[in-house]
């Protein structure tokens, strides 16, 4: 066997308003500004991953890396084949290269080895859901509460700006290796670019402005996250605007307002993923209602990055799901993320407090610290009530009446709103899932199986097999008796690097 080194830790409807029947966006911005925005702060980022690339936080990965004596967890597989003990994993560079019987698979000389006994291995978890040009806290999103006074939402967004490789360290250490950012701002694509060049991030897929029913001033800045589309010829003209950028999915905000003409709008989404899928790129759409969801299937989506939340799924809408092969992302918690943070009741969990970022943190408080005269009245009252919010019911049933149905079901946050943050939020996420009926591995699958589906990596990624991708999660307890085991990271493999979570953290305070 090869030299054996243990590593150690040194600390071992608009679901963002007040109202969640409406979207969790909202933005505005004229048609010929989408060209318009800088890049300066984040092409210099690129730069510095790109000359930093061997300074970043966390041991060098060497060539090769025997993971030794694991239980491995195979959500792709079923029953008793899903787990397997006492199972050696090798990585050579950034890929897998051998998994088999620790009994009769040899270890590569000079290999690192990493004592699996006592652990469970999976894959890189991912996330189907996310949002980089907000950042969870209350200042994020003055669509939902206008706190501009305080702080100016051109500041926020420079904050992030000025913040993603923390955000990605967050990533990382949280064991969420792939994610899809379901759309924001064209610097979504400097997002990406600025995750391929680091050590320590992520990967990023990408959606760029959202083509949208409505449209919302408060979001306006040089670089829109939202773009609203009158007619269909408008939408199809966002969509042309965006495909040299190369996204991985077009986006549409399918937002039905009371006495608007769903057929227009029906018609809107039509063109605008026929435009997507002649150019071979796949549409993906925000419909929270079960009208709007049905009408976003006829014509054509292929990832619903929502739960239906209004009234029960019905057999039409499972057909039209499986008749596209669309994927199903229920985002379970965002609501409520929102309504805790506004009552003044939300509180980070044991996760969150170990793998937030730290800042983020700190910004959850500032709520009870802002005297009421500068919150809004209904934010006052909520927090004068302190009254527990409901969980999202029917969200749940449907989750379990889709995943029985047989439609791929995706985990997602939709991280970066009020109260949902980014990294550790999954864990809130797949908690829920559980709730909703589905089984640890069910969950599992959807947040790695499905989510690879999702950010369009299949063959590379959420899998444990021999040429995959060396993305991987090793744990202290066994996430298939409890999902909640999830959060128990030891260590974080991403391209076949190994991050300490704890030290991670550590570098971005």
């Amino acid at each position: 066997m090869g030299s054996r080194s243990t590593p150690t830790s040194p600390a071992s409807r608009r679901c963002c308003r007040a109202s969640p029947a409406r979207s969790c966006w909202t933005g505005r911005r004229a048609e010929a500004s989408i060209v318009n925005f800088v890049r300066a702060p984040l092409l210099a980022a690129i730069g510095f991953f790109c000359a930093n690339a061997a300074a970043e936080q966390g041991p060098s990965a060497p060539r090769v890396v025997a993971i030794v004596d694991a239980t491995v967890v195979h959500p792709d597989r079923d029953g008793a084949d899903a787990i397997r003990p006492h199972t050696t994993v090798v990585i050579e560079g950034s890929r897998i290269s051998q998994v088999g019987p620790s009994s009769s698979t040899p270890v590569p000389k000079g290999a690192q080895v990493v004592d699996g006994a006592g652990k469970w291995l999976i894959p890189g978890l991912i996330d189907g859901h996310v949002h980089f040009f907000q950042s969870g806290n209350f200042y994020t999103r003055p669509d939902g509460l206008d706190l501009t006074k305080r702080v100016p939402y051109a500041s926020e967004v420079a904050r992030n700006k000025a913040r993603l490789a923390a955000t990605f360290k967050v990533w990382i250490a949280s064991g969420v290796t792939t994610v899809v950012d379901v759309g924001g701002p064209l610097w979504n694509f400097e997002v990406r670019k600025a995750a391929q060049a680091s050590e320590a991030a992520p990967h990023v897929a990408v959606a760029g402005p959202l083509v949208s029913m409505v449209a919302d001033p408060k979001l306006e800045l040089d670089d829109p996250p939202i773009i609203k589309a009158a007619t269909a010829e408008e939408g199809v003209r966002l969509v042309a605007r965006q495909l040299p950028y190369q996204p991985d999915y077009i986006k549409v905000w399918f937002i039905h307002e009371q006495g608007t003409d769903l057929a227009a709008q029906e018609a809107i989404v039509r063109a605008v993923g026929e435009t997507a899928h002649t150019a071979g790129v796949p549409l993906a759409v925000h419909a929270t209602e079960l009208v709007t969801a049905k009408a976003a299937l006829r014509a054509g989506a292929d990832y619903l990055v929502h739960s239906v939340g209004d009234e029960p799924v019905d057999a039409e809408f499972l057909d039209l799901a499986k008749r596209n092969k669309a994927l199903y992302c229920p985002t379970l918690w965002v609501i409520s993320g929102y309504r805790y943070a506004f009552a003044g009741l939300w509180r980070p969990t044991q996760a969150e407090q170990r793998l937030a970022d730290p800042q983020i943190l700190a910004m959850m408080r500032d709520l009870e610290r802002i005297p009421k005269e500068e919150l809004p009245p209904r934010i006052v009252e909520r927090m004068a009530e302190a009254k527990t919010p409901p969980p999202p019911t029917m969200m749940l049933r449907n989750l379990k009446s889709v995943h029985d149905a047989g439609v791929p079901v995706v985990m997602g946050t939709d991280a970066g709103n009020i109260g949902t943050l980014h990294g550790p939020s999954v864990f809130r996420e797949m908690a829920l899932m559980q709730e909703a009926g589905l089984t640890p591995l069910q969950v599992l699958r959807a947040a790695t199986v499905n989510g690879a589906r999702a950010a369009r990596r299949e063959s590379t990624v959420g899998t444990i097999a021999p040429g995959a991708a060396a993305d991987l999660v090793l744990l202290t307890a066994d996430p298939t008796v409890d999902i909640n085991n999830a959060a128990r990271i030891y260590r974080v493999f991403r391209k076949g690097r190994m991050f300490d979570p704890d030290e991670l953290i550590v570098s971005i305070r």
